[in-house]
């Protein structure tokens, strides 16, 4: 708990809503994910192996990516979804009634809100998780912002529209 409030905390601080093209490229791997996002700060990258995680944040947005092995058999993005979001959505703070699923021929998206008491203040935090699979990799990108207002809604329809991966 400590570490989500101080995580919300930190990214309470107004970013920009300025969308930036990003071109995140996988480790060893010939390919990379695309998207449009608030220019980051301080993006970090790890590898372990043959996994990759990589993230970064811009005042109130943030965004995290995982390139995995498989967890499990499967070979589409519904696959990589019925894997990840059944242990992803166990998390408390998740507000159940916010939980919208919809998938396209790229990805599953999963939208949700969290909510948590920080400094007796109630704080919304609006989620998004694509899940999908690429050269047998398994894929979870994860962006939110915190304290989301209707402006906010062009950063996640900007995300929504170019999010791309590939060679």
């Amino acid at each position: 708990m400590k570490r989500v409030v101080l995580l919300i905390a930190a990214l309470a601080v107004s970013g920009s809503a300025f969308a930036k093209e990003m071109n995140v490229k996988v480790p060893d791997a010939g390919w990379s994910i695309h998207f449009d996002s608030p220019p980051l700060s301080n993006p970090e990258e790890a590898k372990s192996g043959d996994d990759f995680a990589f993230k970064g944040n811009a005042g109130r947005f943030n965004l995290s990516l995982f390139v995995e092995s498989p967890g499990a058999a499967g070979s589409s993005s519904k696959d990589c979804y019925e894997f990840y979001w059944p242990k992803a959505r166990r998390n408390p703070y998740i507000d159940p009634d916010t939980v919208v699923v919809s998938e396209t021929p790229k990805y599953v998206r999963v939208q949700y809100d969290m909510g948590v008491e920080f400094q007796g203040k109630s704080i919304r935090h609006r989620n998004v998780n694509y899940y999908f699979i690429f050269q047998a990799k398994w894929v979870d990108v994860h962006i939110s912002v915190v304290d989301p207002r209707s402006e906010d809604e062009a950063i996640f329809a900007a995300f929504d529209k170019s999010l791309e991966y590939g060679e």
